[in-house]
């Protein structure tokens, strides 16, 4: 299965539909799924799926995968849940949300790129729109369903810290700046400039082939083994020292220190924003597959197998 074109199905399908009569038979031949009372129809799952066969452009059948098809139809299947289940409760989308969609959306095709595209899919400005406002149903439902009861307690987050604390450590890092060349004898050459005293940064501007020339050669921070092995060097070396030449197949590099930062441990009170957060959208993840799990249960969902196989 290719990765690109497994990245443009979002996996919602992650609990299966335990609850739901399934079957072949009973449906028209018009009719990939039925959910509850809502079809799902032949033109409707292939005008979705060719679409996104195309975004990932991959033109040849064989290259679809039929679980593939499969998976996108369960996606079908669970987003026609969630906006059935946001019509049983009410929730809305308006025109004027469902207008600025469309209009963000238009952005992306100029002139009468967005009408195109539209009569290559077969499909209608109406159809799309109803298909824009179930999708945006579906995502209402789902922020909705997230929603966590109460707040996260310390305790929890002190807890997470402390049975967590290696990934609190922050690593040694460096601020260097380089000049890289491509030949040997002009590197000699700044660096012997280098060491009369010019200025390192004027030297990467003028000379340096790598992109961060335009800082003056300042790459930033980073630690041991973010970079390519010969840049670790740096670590070796003293806060405003300069380097020899050093080759790579890169080119002729000289690195100038500018900053040492050595490795230490995050404090609680430092990372507590941060894990309060990620314990809230884990707790609230939680929330969302237990009653998305209830509402499959209590679905009857019918697929007929045959014209998913062809």
């Amino acid at each position: 299965m290719t990765k690109s074109l497994v990245a443009l199905i979002i996996p919602l399908f992650l609990i299966p539909f335990l609850g739901c009569s399934e079957w072949g038979g009973g449906l028209p031949d018009t009719e990939i799924a039925r959910v509850n009372q809502d079809a799902i129809s032949v033109d409707e799952f292939d005008r979705e799926f060719k679409e996104l066969v195309f975004e990932s452009g991959k033109e040849e059948k064989s290259e679809v995968p039929g679980t593939l098809r499969r998976a996108y139809l369960d996606q079908m299947i669970e987003r026609k849940l969630l906006a059935q289940e946001a019509h049983r409760l009410g929730v809305r989308v308006s025109p004027e949300e469902l207008n600025l969609a469309i209009l963000e959306m238009r952005k992306d095709y100029p002139g009468k790129g967005f009408d195109e595209r539209l009569s290559l899919q077969g499909v209608t400005l109406e159809e799309w729109r109803g298909r824009l406002e179930e999708k945006l149903l579906a995502e209402r439902m789902m922020r909705r369903a997230r929603r966590i009861q109460g707040t996260i307690d310390e305790k929890e987050a002190l807890q997470y810290y402390e049975t967590h604390r290696s990934s609190f450590e922050l690593k040694a890092r460096v601020r260097a700046r380089q000049i890289v060349v491509a030949d040997g004898e002009e590197a000699l050459q700044i660096l012997r400039r280098l060491k009369k005293g010019e200025s390192f940064a004027k030297l990467a501007a003028e000379k340096s082939l790598g992109p961060e020339k335009a800082n003056g050669g300042d790459l930033g921070y980073f630690s041991e083994g973010e970079r390519p092995a010969e840049f670790d060097q740096v670590f070796r070396m003293e806060a405003g020292q300069i380097s020899e030449v050093i080759w790579s197949p890169y080119g002729y590099h000289i690195f100038k220190v500018e900053e040492k930062v050595e490795a230490r441990q995050v404090s609680f009170e430092e990372a507590k924003a941060g894990i309060l957060e990620d314990l809230e959208r884990s707790k609230g993840e939680q929330e969302y597959q237990r009653w998305l799990k209830e509402l499959k249960n209590k679905a009857k969902v019918r697929i007929n197998k045959n014209l998913l196989r062809s």
